[in-house]
Order: structure tokens, then C-alpha cells, then sequence
């Protein structure tokens, strides 16, 4: 009887595993699998630079398994950490990181800021949404282009070009006039640009 059992765990566990190597999101049909679930441990990790090394990794193997663990180290203690988290939730192009990634606009931090813009900027180039980027993703950079610091301003104007919604013409126009900066206007023009034949 007690062997009966015992092959009857046995078999179950092997079912399972055939079920886990077969499924669609297993290590048999998703290479992201395994390194995946290291970088998700390694997320976990005590040391702050081990997770700044996951936090980047994880953008790097593109599995939409990481989107939630990525949002929730947003608000880890190590700025290193949430920045990488920040860029790689742009790299994953993942709608639901839109309204978390927004706030860092305001982070004191101009690198922050910055990492924030340029991640908003891919999630506005999603496929599935090029033709009509998320509303609050062009409101949020479009407020940008007035950013202080030089580099948050110019990543602004160049993801907006990128993404070629005509909204954003205006405040480029209106930052062309204003600022001082040589270069700033040359990403003005190049963005007016790309917008421009986007809309043709």
C-alpha cells in the first residue's frame, strides 16, 4: 500500500514537471525562463548591488514575468536599484509602468528624472501603440522639456520626437524660443523633424 502511494506521488511529480517543461511560459519553449527566475532571486538579494545587477538584467531578457517585481523595487531604499528598475520597465514596454514611472519626473535626483523620461519614452513607443501613444505619457514628457537640468530636457525633446505625436509641437516650438542652449535647439529641430514626417 505504502509503495502504491509512493508511485502515485512519483507519477504526479513527473506530470507536473512535463507540465511545467511544456508550458508555453516553461524553459522548454521560453529561453527567458531560467534566467529569469535567477534575476527574480537575485531581486531579492540583501545586497544592494546585486540588486542593481538584477534590476538591469531583468530589461535585458525582456519576460513580462519581471513587469511586477520591477514595479515593486520602484520603491527600494538603493537609488541605484530603483533606476535600473526604471529603465528596465522601459525596456519591457509595459503599460502598467506608465503611471509608477511618472512621479519619478519629480524625483530631486536629475539622473532619476532623466532615466524616467527616457523610460516613458519607449513605453510610448510600444507597438501595439505607436499610432496612439498612452495620452499620459506625452502630457508627462511634453511638461519635461522645461526641466531644468539640461539632460532631462534634451531626452524629452528627442523621446517625443521619437514617438511623433504632433501634441507635442507647440512646446517644442515655444522651448525653441526660449532656451539658451545650442544643442537643446538642435534636438528641437531634429524632433520637429521626425514628427513632421511621422505625420505626413
Amino acid at each position: 500500500m505504502a509503495r502504491e502511494v509512493s508511485d502515485q506521488s512519483l507519477q504526479q511529480k513527473i506530470r507536473r514537471l512535463i507540465q511545467l517543461l511544456l508550458h508555453k511560459d516553461g524553459p522548454l519553449r521560453n529561453w527567458r525562463y531560467f534566467p529569469t527566475r535567477l534575476l527574480l532571486r537575485k531581486l531579492r538579494s540583501e545586497s544592494a548591488e546585486m540588486r542593481a545587477y538584477a534590476a538591469e538584467g531583468l530589461g535585458g531578457v525582456g519576460d513580462v514575468h519581471a513587469i511586477a517585481p520591477l514595479i515593486e523595487a520602484l520603491s527600494d531604499d538603493n537609488i541605484a536599484v530603483r533606476r535600473f528598475a526604471i529603465s528596465s520597465l522601459g525596456h519591457l514596454r509595459d503599460e502598467r509602468a506608465v503611471d509608477r514611472l511618472i512621479p519619478f519626473l519629480q524625483d530631486v535626483e536629475p539622473d532619476m528624472r532623466c532615466a524616467a523620461v527616457v523610460a516613458l519614452g519607449e513605453l510610448g513607443l510600444s507597438e501595439e501603440r505607436v499610432a496612439n501613444p498612452p495620452v499620459q505619457v506625452i502630457e508627462a514628457l511634453i511638461s519635461s522639456v522645461n526641466d531644468i537640468d539640461r539632460s532631462v530636457c534634451s531626452a524629452a525633446v528627442v523621446a517625443l520626437g521619437r514617438i511623433g505625436n504632433p501634441q507635442a509641437v507647440s512646446a517644442l516650438n515655444t522651448l525653441a524660443e526660449t532656451t539658451e542652449s545650442e544643442w537643446v535647439r538642435r534636438y528641437i529641430s531634429e524632433a520637429l523633424h521626425q514628427i513632421e514626417e511621422q505625420n505626413i
